[in-house]
C-alpha cells in the first residue's frame, strides 16, 4: 500500500525528532559547560514532548513507528564537529530548517486538511522557534556567530565556508537556502569620499 504524503513527512520528521536527541545527549556527554549544557537539555526536553503527538499521529495511521532507525548521515554529520562553536551552529542550522519545514507544511493543502494535524504542525513549530530563539541567544552571549559568514571583523574577508557534502535539512523535500554574495570589481565610494564637484566650491 503506497504511504500518504502525510505519513512520509510525519515519519521523517520523527525519525529526526529521534536522532537529534541522540545529538544532544552525545554533546551533553562532552561537558561543553553550563550555560550550553542547560540549553542541551531544554533541547532534549522538547524534543521528547515532540514525540508523543507525532507518534500517535502515525498510529492513528497504522504507521509503525516503534522500530524507526535513527538517521545515521545526520549523526555521523552531527559528530564531526569537534568543538561548541560548531555544535551550537550545527544545532542552530538544524533548528531554523525545522522552523522553515513546519511554515511550509502550515500552507500545504494536504497536511492541513486534518485540524488535528494542523494543530499538531502548529505546536511543534512554535516549539522548534521558541528552542531556536534560545540558542540565538545563547550563541550571542557567548560571541558565537550564528554561521561563518558571521565570522569576526578580521576574518570577514576570507571566503564563507561550506560543506557542500551535507546539507541537513528536516525533510528531503524541503531545499537548502542559498546565499550568494554580491561581487564586484571594487567596493563602490561612500557618497560622504567623493570629490566634491568644482562648481559646488
Amino acid at each position: 500500500m503506497t504511504q500518504s504524503i502525510v505519513e512520509i513527512r510525519l515519519t521523517r520528521n520523527l525519525r529526526y525528532k529521534l536522532t537529534y536527541i541522540k545529538v544532544f545527549e552525545d554533546y551533553l556527554e562532552l561537558n561543553p559547560g553550563p550555560t550550553v549544557a542547560e540549553v542541551l537539555k531544554s533541547l532534549i526536553q522538547a524534543q521528547q514532548s515532540a514525540i508523543g503527538p507525532v507518534s500517535r499521529y502515525l498510529r492513528r495511521l497504522n504507521v509503525q513507528v516503534q522500530d524507526l532507525d535513527l538517521d545515521q548521515r545526520l549523526l555521523n554529520h552531527a559528530a564531526s564537529r569537534e568543538d561548541v562553536r560548531s555544535q551550537l551552529r550545527f544545532i542552530h542550522d538544524g533548528l531554523r530548517r525545522a522552523v522553515s519545514w513546519y511554515k511550509t507544511q502550515l500552507v500545504d493543502k494536504e497536511m492541513v486538511a486534518d485540524p488535528e494535524l494542523q494543530a499538531v504542525l502548529l505546536e511543534l513549530g512554535e516549539t522548534d522557534a521558541a528552542q531556536l530563539w534560545r540558542v540565538e541567544a545563547v550563541m550571542a552571549i557567548l560571541r558565537i556567530p550564528a554561521n561563518v559568514k558571521e565570522k569576526e571583523y578580521d576574518q570577514q574577508r576570507a571566503q564563507p565556508e561550506y560543506d557542500e557534502d551535507w546539507r541537513p535539512r528536516l525533510v528531503e523535500d524541503v531545499g537548502r537556502a542559498t546565499w550568494k554574495a554580491d561581487e564586484s570589481p571594487q567596493w563602490p565610494r561612500p557618497s560622504r569620499y567623493r570629490r566634491r564637484d568644482s562648481s559646488s566650491r
